[in-house]
């Protein structure tokens, strides 16, 4: 019996560590992500706690997570609306939002494609070559401002005169060449003001070239003081192997800590995978090889990092479509990240190729290096209904910006489908080639501050969360929280061992039946919380508990 014991106990073992178990010194068994629960982050700091993960909690009863979505202002912020303007081009990534801290200006950048209703995908000669989308035509930068973030101008800039009209046209002309897929920075690191604004994009050069040759295009850096007037580098990013060449979507964001930047974009060699000479194959997109690493052919991120912008080494894989979580047909076009309060938040643009659209899935990190897609498969900010402006395809290039206790979170979007042209190609239906019927607009959703994902009691039944010993340094416990009619949330704190402390028991508590951002809980005679190792005790009816933050 005893045999039979220990050869059960071997094959569950090896079991285990085939499905990437291991046990530690102790024996207590811990899953591949355990680097994630590494017990040093549990010694809090002066910032809130997310529930995005299971970091923080020991145990759940009559409890579920939830994710919030922003809700959206119906009509679009910015469109085509200027006779200079042809196809504003709001999609992934070619445009950016940001709140200027040097004098609290919301800042638009947004890339027009300069093509007329009666020459849309032929040939532009700007500066030679054949046209169509991703292809010659003209493409530049315009530059849009708002005082509050909800109505926008078009200034008149003085830069550059097109049929009469002073415009807010900044970079990109006949003699320049293209500008387009770009990002622009506000480097945080930079000391010098005349390179506080960056811009990395794709530029196809037209000056020196003899009529009729074509630039293939390479990546490159502009800077600007203002955002408005930018100059072009002397040097080109090298990046691996391929030089300066990335594809038509990438985001920049600053690691602070290690000072470094990360760069989230697409290999160069996206979609060459092999295929097999002897499948059929159709004109659109090339084949997905499912259950072979080698044969991606899929739309994924790539992720790179540098310390000075110019010298980047080979991208590596960052997020890759997951053939258990996703269809077969969804691919990632393109994410952008952020950091808020110690934790990575991005949105992940999935093209659903077989639908021709786009949606945006949430994702979240502790290192902003190792990705998890919170939800899989599910829209964290979804498509307009039918007629609306943005039926088709929403997207997020741009991190939310804080405005008082809200999240503005901008958006493109457009109501006709990702590859509109393809009327042209024999064939093909659904795709109209009329013009009015094609249209990129900035659109705004709001939601309150680290909404994104909540821990919620119904009123039927109580529900309780178990903190595990997190160390304190002592000071006053906030949540972000919101309580239905009824609804209530009380807060109980132990020690480590699971002991209550005397003072803060559940029944001291002043229970909170509001919704707040940052509600300050207190006890009888209790203001804050004391030292050391902590387990907070959260029993909560009808609410939603979003963070919560021990404030020193």
């Amino acid at each position: 019996m005893q045999r039979i014991f220990q050869f059960t106990l071997t094959v569950s073992v090896l079991s285990w560590m085939a499905a990437g178990v291991s046990f530690g010194s102790d024996g207590v068994a811990f899953g591949p992500d355990a680097l994630e629960y590494d017990a040093t982050r549990l010694f809090v700091a002066d910032r809130p706690q997310f529930l995005f993960d299971n970091l923080f909690i020991e145990s759940v009863q009559n409890l579920t997570r939830r994710m919030h979505s922003p809700r959206k202002v119906p009509a679009p912020l910015i469109s085509s609306d200027r006779p200079w303007e042809h196809i504003t081009y709001f999609t992934c990534n070619a445009w950016r939002v940001l709140r200027d801290p040097a004098d609290g200006v919301f800042k638009c950048w947004y890339e027009d494609w300069l093509m007329h209703q009666d020459e849309w995908c032929k040939r532009h000669d700007w500066y030679g070559g054949s046209g169509g989308p991703g292809g010659s035509y003209p493409t530049r930068y315009l530059f849009a401002r708002s005082q509050d973030g909800l109505k926008w101008e078009k200034p008149k800039l003085g830069i550059v005169i097109e049929d009469g009209h002073d415009t807010n046209i900044i970079f990109g002309d006949r003699e320049f060449g293209t500008v387009h897929a770009a990002y622009v920075l506000l480097d945080s690191l930079e000391k010098d003001p005349q390179h506080r604004f960056k811009m990395l994009f794709n530029h196809r050069p037209r000056a020196g070239l003899p009529k009729g040759v074509f630039h293939p295009g390479h990546t490159a850096w502009a800077s600007s003081p203002d955002g408005i007037r930018w100059k072009l580098w002397g040097k080109l990013p090298q990046l691996g192997i391929w030089g300066p060449h990335l594809g038509d979507v990438q985001t920049v964001s600053i690691d602070h800590e290690s000072r470094t930047y990360l760069l989230n974009t697409r290999h160069n060699k996206l979609s060459t995978a092999f295929l097999d000479p002897t499948s059929p194959r159709t004109r659109y997109n090339n084949a997905c090889y499912l259950g072979s690493p080698t044969q991606q052919n899929k739309r994924r991120i790539s992720r790179a990092e540098s310390a000075n912008l110019l010298q980047w080494p080979e991208v590596q894989p960052l997020l890759t479509p997951d053939e258990r979580l996703d269809n077969v047909d969804d691919t990632f076009y393109g994410m952008v990240q952020y950091r808020t309060h110690g934790m990575w938040i991005g949105f992940l643009n999935v093209f659903h190729m077989t639908e021709n659209m786009i949606d945006v899935q949430l994702i979240f990190s502790r290192d902003g290096r190792r990705f998890n897609r919170f939800m899989p498969g599910r829209a964290w900010l979804r498509t307009g209904k039918p007629g609306a402006w943005d039926q088709y395809m929403v997207n997020i290039c741009s991190p939310p910006v804080d405005v008082g206790d809200d999240l503005y979170v901008y958006y493109g979007g457009s109501k006709n489908h990702h590859d509109w042209w393809l009327w042209k190609n024999p064939g093909d239906k659904g795709f109209s080639e009329d013009m009015s019927k094609v249209g990129y607009c900035l659109g705004l959703a709001r939601m309150k501050r680290d909404r994104f994902v909540s821990l919620w009691a119904g009123a039927v039944r109580q529900g309780i969360l178990v903190t595990r010993p997190f160390y304190s340094s002592g000071g006053k416990l906030l949540l972000n929280a919101r309580c239905a009619e009824g609804g209530r949330i009380e807060v109980q704190v132990a020690r480590g061992s699971g002991k209550r402390i005397d003072g803060f028991g559940r029944d001291q508590c002043q229970a909170f039946a509001s919704d707040a951002v940052a509600h300050q809980v207190t006890w009888k005679d209790e203001q804050s919380l004391p030292k050391g190792w902590l387990k907070l005790h959260f029993f909560i009816r009808d609410a939603d508990l979003y963070t919560f933050r021990v404030k020193r």
